[in-house]
């Protein structure tokens, strides 16, 4: 044997086993559905007999069972009556099984991977509460409503029109009709039934491990009925009537059987309703039997996936049987996939035997069908919807995150109160919503703001609903500074977009805001403007020196020789780089006087080779005095150290700050936010001069002049006042009693 053919064998008892309990759920949900949307009551049977034999042959999918689904009901019911007659529908329903066909062959099936995980997950949970709430009834003796509907509203077409047992009919919803069903309460009825809940759970509890080829919800339907037959020798009066049963058609031979099936009537072909109904029964049974098949593969523990366009081309197949043979509109139903899966399915042979057992009871044996008590069927029902509707799904979902749990809660509140296909459009709508809203927040990757200089980089993808959230940030700049907008991220902008940029760079002038476009397709900078202010501003720094040097002989001939004499510094100036610190102006010393070198955020590092080199320079060759470390308000590099924004390359050398704000995090922290920045400043320039008594260069040079003093600042540049920083105590504690410091 090949291996094949040895793994058909292995999976042969337990897809055997599973078929066998798939198919006796299946029986009453056909002949309920069918009777719910208007069709024949043959029509069900001969939809789960196809559902099981041609959808289960095509299709790839391991656990998913097809045939008619409650979902569709109101299509084939308004469909029958607005084309007169049965034969007509079949025609529609040929047809859309040829649009479903092709639809798998276009390969649209690969759209299922864009459906929302919440929304499939929100489907399931709804379908396992409804489950709940309509096998309740059943399980208590009030079989009034159809086995197998599925909406929460109860239509007259949903009502068992041979129940004979006294009740009323005024139900209008599933929550009338379990209120009803409670008054209506069959003893013999509510005891099968918990009997049948007992031995599901019993045996799935205790014994299944066990015997791994012998379902639970087997076990619940023989036990259910044998329960059945007992009472009935028990006690007069006890078996339950043909009411709570099962309710097969008996023929008395294959031509009767076939007098039952109708064929479509071509003579319709040509009339608009028909195709109108066709595409619609084609796309809502597409849908709905995509999103059946994802949950149902997510009951597989061997986590196989279905190919979505192949189940397409197997859906379409069978629909076209189908309407060939008379049936009804077939899907992929999670309620009969999550049994089979339950029941302990291996591969797709389970729901191809399951459609045998259906055309099989028909013929052979529909009398002893007849005997399985509807409670035993409602009892696996319910524990298949308690499995599909854990209440921890609730929680799981919520812990996601308000994303993933309103759509998953729209699905469920929606599909409960409505139908999946309409639940699960709500849910998409809603996760679209939040889809829309991430979007709309990455229309800007970043904004950067330097002073007078700002930078926005634009997002990856830019399309319409971008166009807001990047006019609000272009209006919001302020007056007179220049403004990058920066494209190089870009993969794809609108057309919306570029005319945006476009009109809001001819109009900055008004708000002397000077535009600079970087990256952005087909979007170039005003070149000749631009060179001529880059040409302006280089000119002016020449026409300054100019005048500089004139004012400077005027006012002393003989400066720049001196000046060229040589420099004798008393000060080294460890600064930081910004612009807006200008030495010689804020102490108002001359060229020659002040030793200067400057990084970002003035840090003392060791690894800074070139502020060492300038420090051992200014102790050796120029015998400097002092040395200052001066900090400024408005760091910029101390402002993205203690935010935590990133920064680029100087991310690394900022690091440098955020270890001062660790180590005074407590201060810092205690601190409201309007001041920590200014205190850190203060630190920070505390701990670059400690940092500079722990180098040996300074130890070496006490030690042997006495000299050099080091001094902190930090320079106020909102009004150009100075102030020393105390860092005594910050020295004692590191050096104190080391190297001659004092304690």
């Amino acid at each position: 044997m090949n291996l094949k053919t040895k793994q058909f064998f292995s999976n042969l008892p337990y897809d055997l086993s599973s078929s066998i309990a798939v198919f006796l759920v299946a029986i009453p949900l056909c002949l309920g559905i069918a009777h719910a949307s208007g069709a024949p009551l043959f029509s069900g049977i001969i939809s789960g007999f196809v559902g099981g034999i041609v959808v289960g042959t095509f299709s790839k999918s391991a656990l998913s069972v097809s045939g008619p689904t409650a979902s569709l009901t109101a299509i084939v019911l308004s469909g029958i009556k607005d084309l007169g007659n049965f034969e007509a529908f079949l025609l529609a329903l040929l047809i859309a099984g040829m649009i479903q066909t092709l639809l798998g062959i276009l390969r649209t099936g690969a759209l299922s991977a864009y459906l929302p995980s919440a929304t499939v997950v929100g489907m399931s949970v709804a379908i396992g509460l409804l489950l709940v709430i309509k096998q309740l009834p059943h399980l208590i003796g009030y079989d009034v409503e159809e086995f197998g509907v599925e909406e929460f509203d109860i239509t007259q077409e949903d009502v068992n029109e041979s129940y004979h047992d006294p009740h009323e009919v005024k139900e209008t919803n599933s929550l009338m009709l379990l209120v009803h069903a409670f008054r209506n309460l069959q003893s013999n009825v509510l005891m099968i039934g918990v009997i049948s809940l007992l031995s599901f759970w019993i045996w799935d509890k205790y014994f299944a491990k066990k015997f791994k080829y012998v379902p639970a919800s087997l076990v619940a339907i023989i036990i259910g009925t044998g329960s059945n037959l007992l009472l009935g020798h028990l006690l007069p009066g006890g078996a339950l009537s043909q009411d709570h049963l099962v309710t097969l058609p008996i023929f008395k031979n294959p031509s009767e059987l076939f007098a039952h099936l109708d064929f479509p009537n071509f003579s319709y072909w040509d009339q608009g309703p028909v195709w109108t109904l066709a595409l619609t029964i084609a796309f809502a049974s597409s849908l709905e039997s995509l999103l059946s098949v994802e949950v149902v593969d997510k009951l597989d523990e061997e986590n196989r996936k279905t190919p979505m366009s192949q189940e397409l081309i197997a859906q379409g197949l069978g629909n076209m049987a189908c309407g060939l043979a008379g049936g009804i509109p077939i899907t992929s139903v999670v309620v009969r996939g999550t049994v089979n899966a339950s029941s302990g399915a291996k591969t797709k042979f389970s729901a191809i035997f399951h459609g045998a057992w259906i055309g099989i009871s028909v013929l052979l044996f529909p009398k002893f069908m007849n005997t399985i008590p509807l409670a035993s069927l409602a009892a696996i029902l319910t524990f298949t919807g308690l499995k599909l509707a854990k209440p921890a799904m609730f929680k799981l979902m919520f812990q996601k995150g308000y994303s993933q749990f309103l759509p998953f809660l729209v699905t469920v509140v929606v599909t409960f109160f409505t139908n999946v296909l309409i639940g699960t459009f709500c849910g998409i709508l809603v996760a679209l919503v939040f889809v829309l809203y991430e979007d709309h927040r990455t229309a800007i990757y970043r904004e950067e703001r330097h002073g007078k200089f700002r930078r926005i980089v634009l997002g990856e993808n830019l399309g319409f609903f971008h166009k807001a959230k990047i006019k609000a940030i272009l209006e919001n700049q302020p007056s007179g500074i220049t403004l990058e907008i920066d494209g190089t991220r870009t993969l794809h902008m609108d057309q919306d977009i570029k005319e945006l940029i476009h009109e809001f760079r001819k109009n900055s002038h008004r708000k002397g805001i000077t535009v600079i476009l970087g990256g952005i397709p087909n979007m170039e900078n005003d070149i000749e403007s631009l060179k001529k202010e880059m040409s302006e501003s280089y000119q002016k720094l020449l026409k300054n020196n100019q005048e500089w040097v004139e004012e400077r002989t005027a006012e002393d001939p003989e400066f720049f020789a001196r000046n060229a004499e040589g420099q004798s510094p008393q000060t080294l100036f460890i600064g930081c780089s910004d612009s807006r610190v200008p030495v010689n102006v804020i102490t108002k010393t001359n060229p020659g006087e002040i030793f200067v070198t400057r990084n970002i955020a003035n840090v003392v590092s060791v690894d800074d080779m070139s502020l060492f080199s300038v420090v051992q320079y200014a102790i050796d060759a120029l015998n400097v005095k002092h040395i200052i470390v001066c900090g400024h308000i408005g760091c910029g590099g101390v402002r993205a150290a203690l935010h935590g924004k990133a920064t680029g390359l100087i991310d690394n050398w900022i690091t440098h700050i955020k270890d001062v704000y660790l180590k005074h995090r407590d201060e810092l922290d205690a601190l409201p936010e309007d001041k920590r920045e200014e205190r850190l400043i203060h630190l920070n320039v505390a701990e670059q001069v400690v940092n500079l008594y722990k180098t040996g260069m300074i130890q070496n040079a006490l030690a042997k002049y006495g000299f050099p003093e080091i001094h902190g600042w930090v320079y106020d540049i909102r009004n150009g006042q100075i102030s020393e920083v105390d860092y005594k105590d910050i020295l004692s504690k590191e050096l104190g009693g080391l190297y001659g410091y004092p304690k």
